[in-house]
């Protein structure tokens, strides 16, 4: 029996049958869906539950008659939704719970469903103190929790159902047509879904949303593959390889990258920086506590060849933001994309060959990190701490503002020598890079 796919199902849409007609899914025992003559498509599963027919003297629960349980119409539940409930209600009448009791709850709390109660988190927590996480809790309630766990009463969730969301949010799937952005779904994803559940409900108990004092979504995420700590770091050969590929990208990813390699900031310190940041005369960026990651003020000492990208960016028109495709309205987007298409391209067309290994944004801090180390020694260990901004529970906010800004600065020109620096040896781990190859021949490999 084939598995079910949205090709085939929007084909039947297309073309109803004359007839009522079932089409069942070889993925997952009993669910099918049920094709009108009218083009109405729904869900549908049949189920047994473990009990309801006695018991056997060995004491195993046999299984009761079958229940139809209709999982919503195709295409507002999706192939991956129905899965997914489908799962959760097979899982529980294994156990002996009854799908009809399951599906129609008592309203409790209030009749607060996990769709509502997530509205009034992003409204009474996440937005009134401004987290800078929002856009991200946004995306992960539209697209992985409340199109599968919505409409549930929030008071009632089983850790099954949340086992059932978070299996549904591993599965890759392709976005919308006209939507920019790879796949969603995979295992960080439902890792971050698990997460923002966790958070929303604790927030709920603390607040007394909920008479219910257990969180569903509590370390169920143990079951997920560990996460795996990245440990890639460039050679400074490599790193001074990426800063020319970056200059023939231009503006604003290109830049962007020279900045994140100049500083050591974190990638959204630069894509979301404004100008406002900018402090020309005293040579600093400084990032207030509303828009760090620590939620105190960072301050990033500017060295010259930072001044000479920054002098070069084009002034923002119409908005605030530095680095935008639209005049500083809107931060620039598609980081991830660049890192996985256009920087390789541009190194290999400045080298020859692309790096055997995959680097991300992150990585080239952890470079910087690393590299200004491996100059300062181990008595620079607290102020290579500063440059990346860690948070320093010991100081006070005025002084994590001007605090050791001077040998900050005095430790990123030394290295931003050694990176924009013409020499770069024979080998790398892209390959030897070709003398014969200067940025114009790689500018036009690259057009």
């Amino acid at each position: 029996m084939k598995s079910l796919t949205d090709p085939t199902l929007k084909s039947f849409l297309r073309s109803p049958p004359g007839s009522t007609k079932s089409l069942p899914d070889g993925a997952i025992p009993g669910l099918s869906v049920r094709l009108g003559s009218t083009g109405v498509a729904s869900w549908s599963l049949l189920i047994r539950v473990t009990g309801e027919g006695g018991v056997k003297a060995s004491g195993k629960g046999l299984l009761g008659r079958k229940y139809r349980i209709n999982l919503g119409r195709y295409p507002q539940v999706s192939l991956i939704e129905a899965r997914a409930k489908a799962v959760v209600l097979l899982e529980q009448a294994k156990r002996g719970v009854n799908p009809q009791q399951a599906l129609t709850p008592t309203p409790t709390a209030g009749g607060l469903t996990v769709d509502k109660l997530s509205q009034e988190f992003m409204k009474q927590h996440v937005y009134s103190r401004e987290l800078n996480g929002a856009a991200k809790y946004e995306v992960t309630f539209k697209t992985h929790i409340n199109p599968v766990i919505g409409r549930q009463f929030a008071e009632q969730l089983s850790r099954e159902q949340v086992r059932g969301l978070m299996e549904a949010a591993r599965v890759k799937r392709k976005r919308p047509k006209g939507e920019h952005g790879g796949p969603y779904g995979g295992v960080e994803a439902a890792r971050t879904a698990i997460g923002v559940l966790r958070h929303m409900y604790s927030w709920a108990m603390d607040e007394s949303k909920l008479k219910r004092r257990d969180n569903p979504a509590s370390k169920i995420d143990k079951n997920l593959p560990k996460k795996k700590a990245r440990d890639v770091v460039l050679s400074l050969n490599e790193a001074r390889i990426v800063w020319q590929a970056a200059q023939l990208t231009g503006y604003p990813f290109g830049t962007h990258v020279q900045l994140m390699l100049l500083t050591g900031c974190r990638c959204n310190e630069w894509a979301s920086a404004r100008t406002s940041w900018i402090d020309m005369n005293e040579g600093l960026m400084v990032i207030p506590a509303t828009a760090y990651k620590s939620n105190h003020i960072h301050v990033v000492p500017l060295v010259p060849a930072t001044y000479e990208i920054l002098r070069a960016i084009p002034t923002p028109q119409k908005g605030d933001y530095l680095l935008s495709s639209t005049q500083g309205l809107v931060p620039m987007q598609g980081v991830s994309k660049y890192f996985n298409t256009r920087l390789p391209d541009a190194i290999l067309a400045l080298t020859g060959s692309k790096f055997s290994k995959k680097f991300t944004s992150h990585d080239l801090r952890r470079t910087v990190a690393t590299r200004l180390a491996e100059s300062l020694g181990d008595e620079g260990d607290k102020l290579v701490r500063r440059v990346l901004g860690h948070s320093d529970g010991s100081v006070t906010a005025i002084y994590n503002r001007y605090g050791y800004v001077r040998e900050m600065r005095r430790a990123l020109e030394q290295w931003a020598n050694d990176l924009t620096s013409t020499h770069v040896s024979a080998q790398s781990s892209a390959s030897a890079l070709s003398r014969d190859v200067g940025l114009i021949g790689a500018r036009a490999a690259l057009a």
